[in-house]
């Protein structure tokens, strides 16, 4: 496709799902009246190409409010929030972005809205028109071989994240999305593929998603991923020897350029499994060290010592933490839910740190057992989904966190139960000692608060004033601790009395 008219127009709109068809009937657009849903589908892709995300639903719905000469009073009388939130929040945060995709220069607001909509649109379908190439706009997309990725049509939020990770699969070769259970590094990564199948972005020959929640043995998956990149023939046949294996898988690497995604990849790094663990890390050290075209994503609940070893020697690797959804994208996904009560629902997604899965979970229990909403929230209760409380029996298991860190645990959800503020790291060091009459050192502390830092399992906070880092943990850590449902952390500190939370 010859790009120089499109540029014209925007120099990222390089998406557009408005009808060939329609485009090509639009050979004198000035004589044709613009619908809304023409407008619509122009200006969404626009922003998309712009801002990596398109118009989420609020905004198309004050969008065609506005283009229906609508007042706010009138358009929040079709949705669930208040005129306040609309006006000030969703229409404030629009107009910003509209100016600077469809405004060349100028402020887009309400009252003239309607004429930059249909202004962009003229302009696109002229450009459409006479472009001898337009039917490789749509169609073209790269298919996603290997496995079936999440579905992200409900997808909320993440916009930056998004962006970010576009930049990244271009510059290293290996990424690491870290983060708890739940909180969607499965879905940005699916949402990531799905972006860059466009042909016209950033260009890749093969996009693969791998679930390798099944611990495969390095010889089987880098065998599997030979094959999607490049079936081999019938009477041909790899070598059995894992590291002449990899030599092949990353000769196609360096032929095609790839972004691979192996799902779940925590399982490939279990500790009981030393052997497998150090094939991984000689194989991902391989990969970021030889010279090659592609990118493999790793989605993982902890960022392993063998990967985490590499970033330190400044390879073309890199993690991401991925954290909960921001407010606008969480009661989003609220109101998908039956939720859209600003006020209830900000306590919902601080009390579950904005986790997609943990907010559906209780959202769920909520519909199930309650009439309404507000019927849970006249006595709340903070609930833990079985994915998250499955995490943690395992995180709790003696073979993952040693004495010393179940102990931090404890005395943190007792601590910040009762008196409902952060732990300084002096007051810890001393609470440890005295609660357990033990001698721990400043850097056993330290390194005990590391390796929780590593798997999420607490927050730190650095006070504005005296720069001194606290320590605190998420309520619904708290809560499992607290009930410690499978008698886990009672089994071996006896001599805490956890108390039993709501």
């Amino acid at each position: 496709m010859d790009f120089s008219a499109v540029q014209k127009l925007n120099s990222s709109a390089i998406s557009f799902t408005v009808p060939n068809e329609q485009k090509l009937q639009r050979q004198r657009y000035s004589s044709i009246k613009v619908t809304f849903e023409e407008a619509l589908a122009v200006v969404s892709d626009l922003v998309f190409a712009k801002r990596g995300r398109h118009l989420t639903d609020l905004e198309i719905l004050v969008m065609r409010g506005t283009w229906n000469n609508r007042e706010f009073i009138e358009i929040a009388e079709n949705s669930s929030y208040s005129v306040n939130y609309l006006q000030r929040g969703v229409a404030s945060r629009l107009w910003d972005i509209l100016s600077k995709t469809i405004g060349h220069g100028e402020r887009v607001s309400k009252k003239n809205l309607r004429y930059f909509l249909e202004k962009a649109t003229e302009e696109y379908y002229a450009i459409s028109a006479s472009n001898d190439e337009q039917k490789l706009c749509t169609n073209n997309l790269i298919q996603v071989m290997g496995g079936q990725p999440p579905d992200t049509s409900n997808f909320y939020g993440r916009t930056k994240e998004l962006s970010f990770l576009k930049e990244l699969i271009i510059k290293q070769k290996c990424i690491a999305l870290v983060g708890v259970a739940g909180i969607g590094k499965s879905a940005l990564a699916a949402k990531l593929l799905t972006e860059v199948s466009i042909k016209f972005q950033p260009r890749f020959d093969h996009l693969i998603w791998k679930s390798v929640s099944h611990a495969p043995s390095v010889q089987d998956l880098v065998t599997d991923l030979i094959e999607l990149i490049r079936p081999l023939q019938s009477e041909l046949s790899l070598p059995k020897y894992s590291q002449t294996t990899i030599t092949e898988f990353i000769k196609q690497l360096q032929s095609y350029r790839c972004l691979v995604v192996l799902d779940a990849s925590e399982a490939l790094f279990q500790k009981n499994n030393l052997e497998q663990r150090l094939e991984y890390g000689l194989l991902f050290r391989r990969l970021v060290e030889e010279q090659h075209q592609s990118c493999l994503l790793l989605t993982s609940r902890v960022l392993p010592d063998e990967i985490n070893n590499l970033t330190a020697f400044e390879r073309p690797i890199q993690s991401v933490r991925v954290e909960g959804l921001d407010l606008d994208a969480a009661m989003q996904l609220l109101s998908a839910q039956g939720l859209n009560d600003l006020e209830e629902g900000s306590k919902l997604i601080n009390t579950y740190r904005g986790n997609p899965l943990e907010l559906k979970a209780v959202m769920n229990r909520i519909s199930y057992f309650f009439a309404s909403p507000e019927n849970f929230f006249d006595n709340p209760t903070t609930l833990v989904s079985d994915q998250f409380q499955e995490m943690l029996n395992q995180l709790f298991k003696k073979e993952v966190l040693n004495e010393l860190e179940r102990q931090i645990m404890i005395f943190l959800a007792e601590e910040t139960s009762s008196k409902s503020i952060c732990v300084s790291f002096a007051n810890l060091l001393t609470g440890i000692n005295n609660k357990y009459k033990a001698s721990v050192s400043t850097s056993e502390l330290i390194k005990a608060l590391e390796v929780l830092g590593k798997y999420s399992l607490i927050e730190s906070i650095k006070d504005p004033v005296t720069k001194e880092l606290n320590f605190n943990l998420q309520p619904i850590i708290k809560k499992y601790i607290t009930t410690d449902p499978q008698g886990l952390l009672r089994a071996s500190n006896s001599s805490s009395n956890l108390a039993i939370a709501s």
